[in-house]
């Protein structure tokens, strides 16, 4: 079995590489649920749903992330009616998350529902929500002021920060409410377990990532297994740069630069493998010195064959 951590379109993009790989091996997903909210009365679950619409080819290739060939009616009634809906849900979309929230008021878990979300879809690996609890990522952020009052800081919910304000404020702090009462999926305790090989999916380490280690038990398993030489991680930091979305911006403002080898540090005791991208290849020897093993091989997945080069090359590094 192949575990893998993850959250997001670059985590997505990689299991799509995974699952053509033919590596003959059982895959299982364990997800952020770090980023879900509740939106006029849905449950939502973004990064869960990213991953689901990818591996079913239904993804809307243009931004990563929804379904193809959308359309947004529900959005317009709702402009009509003088509201604001900064966080878009397209037509087909609603009809997931009105599946998701009816099944969670029938007392179903959410790794229940996911499992029933999984199999409709047809996607042929096995996805796990991280915890069954609700955790939800907080950002104290930096809001510019339109006023003489100067700028103000304020705690958003994460979809707040990274939707409605564009992932633009500036970020002071970011916590993980409620981690420290909830618990991992008992199904995901397993994979980790069970799994004769984890790999930290080239997700944000500190939005997609952190909720899941930062569960109760989660840092625990994966220092074991780092100390074996199972847990390769993957760097979404090329040449300095994120792929995609704020994780530079965020790296420079809570550990003032945002190279490959910072997103190692923060990886340092839960890893054994680090794989860099070719352009940082000049980073191996000082991520070496952090005690971890450091390849380079091309990580920036512009189609599916490098993904799928990109998830062999994970699954056999030492």
């Amino acid at each position: 079995m192949i575990a893998v951590l993850a959250g997001g379109v670059g985590a997505a993009k990689f299991l799509q590489g995974l699952v053509n790989a033919e590596l003959q091996e059982e895959v299982v997903v364990i997800v952020n649920t770090g980023d879900d909210l509740v939106q006029y009365g849905l449950h939502i679950s973004p990064d869960l749903d990213t991953i689901v619409y990818t591996l079913a080819n239904l993804v809307n290739p243009e931004t990563g992330w929804g379904v193809r060939n959308e359309s947004f009616q529900a959005r317009s009634s709702l402009q009509r009616l003088g509201d604001n809906p900064w966080f878009t849900l397209g037509d087909r979309d609603i009809g997931l998350h009105m599946f998701r929230t009816q099944r969670l008021s029938e007392g179903a878990s959410l790794t229940q529902v996911t499992a029933e979300i999984a199999k409709a879809f047809n996607v042929g690996v096995t996805v796990l929500p991280m915890s069954d609890d609700a955790v939800r990522t907080k950002v104290l952020a930096q809001l510019p002021s339109n006023d003489d009052r100067g700028d103000q800081i304020v705690e958003l919910d994460f979809q707040e920060y990274f939707v409605r304000y564009q992932h633009q404020p500036r970020v002071l702090r970011v916590r993980y409410d409620h981690i420290e009462t909830a618990k991992p999926a008992i199904a995901v305790e397993h994979a980790l377990s069970a799994a004769r090989r984890i790999i930290i999916a080239p997700s944000n380490p500190i939005l997609s990532i952190g909720p899941i280690i930062a569960l109760r038990g989660i840092d625990e398993q994966l220092r074991r297994r780092a100390k074996e030489g199972d847990v390769v991680a993957i760097s979404p930091i090329i040449a300095g740069e994120a792929v995609k979305g704020p994780l530079a911006e965020i790296l420079d403002s809570l550990m003032t630069q945002h190279d490959a080898r910072t997103v190692a540090q923060l990886y340092q005791e839960f890893t054994s493998v680090f794989i860099v991208d070719a352009a940082d290849a000049h980073l191996i020897d000082p991520i070496s010195t952090l005690g971890i093993t450091c390849l380079a091989t091309q990580t920036l997945m512009t189609d599916l064959e490098v993904a799928v080069n990109l998830a062999r090359f994970a699954v056999m590094a030492q």
